[in-house]
């Protein structure tokens, strides 16, 4: 030891090593991953803006905005860092560009559907027969419209869910960051401005994908499941009855009586759509226009709204008895007037941001 140092007082020491002894009571925002581990500085996808040195990563950005919210930065870091969720451009553009349900080349006023369909339908309905009669009992809601969502949505639960739906709501979350947003769209090419149309819209999705990638990562807790395991449509819906999160965590109910509400069972898909449509109005006996309403609040729409209805008198056709005439359908026709009347005001969108169905699919590259 030197001679300066052993002039120092012994009180001098005691701090130092006070202070190194309480360093771990501050830890630093951002946890540092140990060698080895998956950086939130991967390599982005194709089409990502060049780096920037006073741009932040937007993984960082979505790891901050979701700690912003009140969950915990160590688990949140941990789940960004994975190497399975991305910033996708993509995803990005889809949503922001092409939402909605693309009507048939026949009639623009519907979807195009499959006349196979209407049977599989109604085997569909016999299949899930005891979900079916209790959602009857305790909502008051048909299998035949149920039956005719769940065709719309994923062809009865068929259709492959293609993308990670954390990766989704991330994407979207990186777009409450103007200036990633902006050299994103530059570097997409001349196709897509910011303009301040675009920065609005880029401002609501971004906040909305916000919310449900937080109501996300909550549901998968209570599930037991791994939130970025979850496959689903490129507007971040699940299941077969395509629920966004945070609709799920309110209008979920369990078909089955297991205790679970899961949207992947289809037991618990078929109540949950049941609940859904009561609470919006629907009843079998009520006016075209009051049910129409029912139907718009699951999808804002209204090519969504009138394909779903002319699924639903399909369905009703179908499995009525020979020689039983519907009763209703004269009044049905002679209530809707032109078809596609608009559905009319309904309570704000709490089903679906932007109205996508996986039968629709368009522009989501990645």
């Amino acid at each position: 030891m030197s001679s300066a140092l052993r002039l120092l007082p012994l009180g001098i020491f005691s701090i130092l090593a006070l202070i190194v002894s309480c360093s771990h009571l501050n830890p630093p925002a951002r946890p540092v991953s140990p060698p080895g581990a998956p950086s939130v500085q991967a390599a982005a996808p194709a089409g990502q803006p060049p780096a920037s040195a006073g741009r932040p990563d937007p993984k960082m950005f979505v790891e901050d905005m979701l700690v912003g919210k009140g969950l915990g930065r160590e688990k949140i870091h941990a789940l960004v860092s994975d190497p399975r969720v991305e910033i996708s451009p993509g995803i990005i553009t889809s949503n922001l560009f092409y939402s909605a349900p693309k009507a048939s080349a026949k009639n623009p006023k519907v979807m195009d559907v499959s006349p196979a369909y209407i049977g599989k339908g109604v085997a569909f309905i016999a299949e899930h027969a005891n979900a079916f009669n209790g959602a009857r009992e305790r909502y008051k809601v048909s299998p035949e419209v149920i039956t005719a969502i769940l065709v719309i949505e994923t062809n009865l639960g068929k259709y492959p869910m293609k993308y990670n739906v954390f990766r989704v709501y991330a994407s979207l979350t990186s777009a409450l960051d103007t200036e990633y947003l902006d050299a994103l769209l530059k570097a997409r090419g001349d196709k897509y401005v910011l303009t301040g149309e675009v920065l609005a819209s880029a401002r609501k999705k971004g906040a909305w994908g916000l919310g449900e990638l937080v109501a996300l990562i909550q549901l998968s807790d209570k599930l037991g499941i791994d939130p970025i395991g979850i496959q689903g449509s490129f507007a971040g819906a699940l299941g077969p009855a395509q629920f966004i999160p945070t609709s799920f965590v309110k209008f979920g109910a369990d078909g089955n009586g297991d205790g679970r509400v899961d949207p992947f069972d289809m037991d618990d898909c078929i109540a949950s759509v049941a609940n859904y449509l009561k609470l919006g109005g629907w009843k079998e006996d009520a006016k075209l226009e009051v049910r129409r309403r029912a139907i718009w609040n699951y999808n804002h729409h209204e090519v969504y709204v009138n394909t779903v209805m002319m699924l639903y008198d399909q369905l009703v056709a179908a499995g009525r008895e020979p020689g039983v005439p519907d009763e209703g359908q004269a009044a049905r026709a002679g209530e809707a007037g032109a078809e596609g009347a608009a559905p009319g005001s309904g309570p704000a969108p709490v089903k679906a941001e932007g109205g996508s169905t996986p039968v629709q699919e368009s522009g989501g590259s990645e």
